[in-house]
């Protein structure tokens, strides 16, 4: 056989080239294009869904007070600051007032007491989890409630000026005395409550309106703040002086004096109503109240602080002519030291 013939024709079959890596690029290029962005949300996704923390401020608490007791400073309420952590996607959806509000009931005793804030007091999502609170315990000052009843008063309530010739007469509250409740060291240091000012300006008539009672010490609480007023307003074109008036002091239990002792009291009001005027019991009043707990001391009397609780309706009495009172309260002289005996050695 001849070789030439039983060999392979090679040279009329076509070479099988290897594809270059450029070919290999290029096949299937938009699939490959959108799997390659696909991977890049995903990565982003994933990366951008760590755990981080955020800050909520003025996260309300609520402090419920035990039956018996008050709170001193009359605060059931304060706001805490807190720091959560969690994913982001489950952060990103929540708000401050999705947290609600933290309460806590004080245990109950006599004094300064604290709780330490927990996690277990907030409601959060699942996956959300407190890290830090600010402050860490929310404190308050808790005494036992006692409650009083306490008077009305209209000292220092009175404003302006009345038309000429009228008067300031009687002044009437209802209800004259209402019942309060607070701290113990708040109740036992307050005597009597007052109310807002009333305005006298161009007034030549009686009148009533309502005024609010001034609770200024913090932990009290009223049941009633509000009070119906009757000023009464009277003519001066009518005067009766009544000689050797006594002065009373109320609220007050320690030794004290008055100088004078007694008073000329100038009576104002109409012809009838001054017949009415029973002046064998009639008597000046100054509450004492601030002079009770003070060591002992020395003061001149205003005349708003003078009252006269007796009159009859359409009486009043003119300020302007009382005289100034020297007031004592206790001792207010100092002993005078024994003279030396001569026969001792000095």
């Amino acid at each position: 056989m001849n070789a030439q013939t039983s060999r392979p024709d090679f040279a009329h079959s076509d070479p099988v080239r290897p594809s270059s890596f450029a070919q290999k690029l290029r096949a299937n290029l938009p699939q490959k294009i959108v799997a390659l962005i696909c991977t890049l949300i995903l990565s982003v996704v994933v990366l951008s869904d760590r755990n981080t923390s955020i800050e909520f401020e003025q996260i309300p608490v609520v402090i419920h007070i035990p039956d018996g007791f008050a709170s001193v400073s009359g605060v059931t309420e304060t706001t805490v600051n807190i720091r959560v952590n969690g994913r982001v996607s489950t952060l990103r959806d929540i708000s401050r007032d999705d947290l609600g509000t933290i309460a806590i009931t004080p245990p109950p005793r006599d004094g300064n007491v604290q709780v330490t804030l927990q996690p277990s007091m907030l409601s959060l999502p699942e996956g959300v989890h407190i890290e830090k609170f600010q402050p860490e315990f929310v404190g308050i000052n808790l005494e036992p409630l006692e409650t009083r009843t306490l008077a009305i008063s209209t000292d220092h309530a009175f404003t302006g000026q009345l038309l000429p010739d009228f008067q300031l007469g009687e002044v009437q509250i209802q209800p004259a005395e209402i019942q309060v409740s607070g701290p113990r060291s708040v109740i036992s240091d307050t005597s009597q409550l007052y109310i807002e000012p009333i305005d006298l300006t161009g007034k030549a008539s009686t009148f009533t309106v309502n005024r609010w009672v001034i609770l200024n010490r913090h932990g009290l609480k009223a049941s009633s703040t509000q009070v119906a007023v009757t000023v009464n307003i009277v003519s001066k074109s009518q005067q009766h002086v009544v000689i050797g008036v006594p002065i009373v002091p109320v609220n007050l239990t320690k030794p004290h004096s008055f100088k004078p002792a007694t008073i000329d009291l100038t009576l104002i009001g109409d012809e009838a109503a001054l017949t009415k005027v029973d002046t064998a019991n009639l008597f000046v009043t100054v509450d004492a109240a601030r002079d009770e707990n003070t060591p002992d001391h020395a003061r001149i009397l205003t005349p708003d602080e003078l009252s006269v609780p007796n009159l009859p309706k359409g009486v009043g009495f003119d300020h302007q002519k009382l005289p100034d009172i020297l007031f004592t309260v206790g001792s207010s002289q100092v002993p005078a030291k024994p003279a030396a005996n001569p026969l001792l050695p000095q």
